[in-house]
């Protein structure tokens, strides 16, 4: 997938609840990730929203997003490791 269609699938996944998985991850995150890795979320007129890119999106609490990698052994930052739970 492109960076673009990989953006617009996750919003969909945030704003209908719905679970994204990311598959054969290396050990570099994609930095349009940070936002949904921190939860950087917002309440406006009752509702959750994020930011992502240029969109804001309807956060849904039932959103899930997994994260997988075929590196039998990989080393991420200590920035990346606070940032994931």
């Amino acid at each position: 997938l492109s960076e673009e269609t990989l953006v617009r699938s996750i919003q969909s996944a945030i704003e209908f609840g719905s679970p994204v998985l990311l598959e054969n991850v290396g050990e570099r995150l994609d930095t349009a990730l940070e936002p949904i890795l921190l939860k950087q979320t917002f309440k406006q007129g009752g509702k959750n929203w994020i930011k992502l890119g240029e969109n804001t999106v309807e956060w849904s609490p039932d959103f899930n997003l997994y994260i997988c990698t075929k590196l039998r052994n990989p080393h991420y930052p200590p920035e990346v490791c606070t940032k994931v739970s």
